[in-house]
């Protein structure tokens, strides 16, 4: 399950990077469209909408490398065992806000659906936009609860040894 998700991980921070390339892209031909009368149609809303997947597809990577901010300075001070309560608290609070995330995501994706919302100037439907927000969390949920199993086994070997 492990090895499953790390590849995951990796492949969604790929795709974030494709789709910032794509961006790039976009806006580059854009621009020399517009120099030339003729700019692409529904280009700002595409990189705006698509600016979403690129923070979305980058979450469970960042989680499973730990690259978030750090308190290091004071946490480096403190003892093991109040570090351990601290990583196991943290990565419990960070679970529980992405699976609010993940629930959320998925009320906003059926009322976005259920509504027939879509994208001014394109009118592709907003749900197939919106959907990689509930699927990126539940991605890193599961890498969230790795961690915490091994955690978790972590202070449970402690006790026994």
């Amino acid at each position: 399950m492990e090895r499953l998700t790390k590849r995951l991980a990796n492949v969604t921070v790929m795709g974030s990077m494709v789709i910032v390339a794509g961006i790039i892209f976009l806006t580059a031909f854009d621009v020399i469209g517009r120099f030339f009368g003729h700019a692409i149609r529904g280009a700002y809303q595409i990189s705006e909408i698509s600016e979403v997947w690129v923070i979305c597809l980058a979450w469970p990577f960042t989680e499973m490398v730990n690259g978030h901010v750090f308190m290091d300075i004071v946490y480096t001070r403190l003892p093991r065992p109040a570090q351990h309560i601290i990583e196991v608290f943290t990565n419990l609070l960070t679970l529980a806000v992405f699976c609010i995330i993940v629930w959320q995501g998925i009320v906003l994706v059926n009322r976005s659906y259920s509504l027939g919302e879509v994208i001014p100037i394109m009118e592709i439907p907003l749900y197939a936009f919106q959907v990689i927000i509930p699927l990126a969390a539940a991605v890193t949920c599961v890498i969230l609860i790795i961690r915490l199993t091994r955690l978790i086994g972590f202070a449970h070997g402690a006790k026994g040894g």
